[in-house]
């Protein structure tokens, strides 16, 4: 068996990784995921955005200092930050998630596994976002030096590039969809 490394396969493994860990910390948990990833998501973006603006006034200072703040320097911090920040948020955040009634188990390990999909496609999609280092929701995130060479040749990158509205949509919708399922 031969296998390529291709940005596709990269895609393939890192849902498989996200929907497999959904299935390990079960359904409240991955929805505690989801929350944590909306909020590092602004955070970090935001975060990014001082960080810039204050090492674009001080740019000669740290130019005297030999020091270089570049975007691929902002960028890896942003990816370090939106990580921490995650993890941060999910274990000591104190969100608790509980639903109401609870669906049968067959539903259930449905919606867990829904979870963990839209989680992966947020999660990859906010990730080329601080890699690119444009804002949320970029429509010129395709163009980005950074990005564009990623999209040669790879299908599922393109999908999630171009459709990244999709991808950070359909969390909030599939958790609305889930409290009428699960509550009174």
């Amino acid at each position: 068996m031969n296998i390529t490394l291709s940005w596709d396969l990269f895609v393939i493994v890192f849902f498989a990784i996200v929907v497999a860990y959904s299935f390990i910390i079960g359904k409240h948990q991955a929805v505690k995921i989801i929350i944590a990833t909306y909020i590092a998501t602004v955070a970090v973006q935001g975060l990014g955005n001082i960080l810039a603006r204050m090492t674009g006034q001080s740019q000669p200072l740290l130019t005297v200092l030999g020091l270089s703040m570049d975007s691929s320097l902002i960028a890896t911090v942003k990816l370090v930050v939106f990580a921490a920040a995650i993890i941060f948020i999910a274990v000591r955040a104190g969100i608790e998630v509980s639903y109401v009634k609870e669906t049968g188990s067959i539903l259930s390990t449905i919606i867990t596994g829904l979870f963990g999909f839209v989680t992966a496609g947020m999660l990859l999609s906010t990730l080329l976002t601080f890699i690119a280092g444009g804002p949320i929701l970029d429509a010129s995130l395709s163009q980005a030096a950074m990005v564009s060479p990623m999209l040669t040749g790879s299908k599922l990158m393109q999908l999630m590039v171009f459709n990244q509205d999709l991808w950070f949509s359909l969390p909030a919708l599939l958790l609305i969809g889930v409290g009428f399922l699960s509550n009174k």
